[in-house]
């Protein structure tokens, strides 16, 4: 039986199945506390420690190590899809390029600013911790979407901590995603670009989908937003690394 629940399919069963009822119960209820890929991640991180307890006995990390692995390789498929899923967002991009003309500047300004507020708060923040270099780079690109962010760590040579990495730049997207639209409620912007621009530039992908439930033109310009993001956070590594 234990086989059953750890077999290849029944992980990409119970992801697929998780991430489809809780975005069923957040489209019915219209709560951003109901992510689907926060509760995702809770349920399968609690899942996988049940199954270690109950093939072992304990939950030592060795134990816990081997069982992620096996969970993502058995589900190796979202990776495969994310850089298709990513070029993808170019499409809203297109239908909307008479906005991004008619307002480039003020995109343009606060793209960057968001980049570098991103890159700032873990420099700052490693430093004022004293976090080790290679752990500051694993964190550097919180603020891009997965597949640039696993690049990133090859540029600065942190490889190793990719799944830290990932990690971290999922729990950035989520926490965006979900904190973002209650702070518009509190702070009222009503501009489609203000909402693109924060949610994009705060959360990349994920906040980006998030802003697509605002409206068509918010989501193209959070795409505009984690486009910029991406490209400056990867030429700042470039940079880095040369003095590295």
């Amino acid at each position: 039986m234990i086989d059953i629940l750890t077999s290849p399919l029944f992980y990409l069963f119970i992801t697929i199945g998780i991430y489809t009822l809780f975005a069923f119960l957040k489209a019915k209820l219209k709560s951003p506390l109901l992510n689907p890929l926060l509760w995702t991640i809770v349920f399968i991180v609690g899942y996988i420690l049940i199954i270690v307890l109950i093939i072992n006995g304990n939950v030592e990390q060795a134990n816990i190590t081997a069982e992620v692995d096996k969970y993502q390789n058995s589900t190796m498929i979202f990776d495969i899809l994310l850089a298709p899923v990513t070029v993808a967002l170019a499409v809203p991009l297109y239908l909307n390029r008479n906005v991004l003309k008619e307002n480039w500047l003020p995109i343009l300004v606060a793209t960057i600013v968001g980049t570098l507020t991103s890159i700032g708060s873990v420099v700052g923040l490693s430093f004022l911790l004293g976090l080790d270099k290679s752990i500051m780079y694993a964190l550097y690109p919180r603020g891009v979407t997965t597949a640039i962010a696993k690049e990133i760590g090859s540029i600065l040579g942190v490889s190793e901590f990719v799944s830290f990495t990932v990690t971290v730049v999922a729990l950035t997207g989520v926490v965006g995603a979900v904190i973002g639209p209650l702070l518009i409620k509190v702070f009222g912007p009503k501009d489609d670009i203000a909402i693109g621009l924060a949610l994009g530039s705060a959360s990349h992908a994920i906040g980006t989908s998030k802003a697509f439930d605002y409206s068509e033109k918010a989501g193209a310009i959070a795409t505009v937003s984690i486009i910029t993001n991406g490209l400056l956070t990867v030429l700042v590594a470039v940079i880095v690394s040369l003095f590295n």
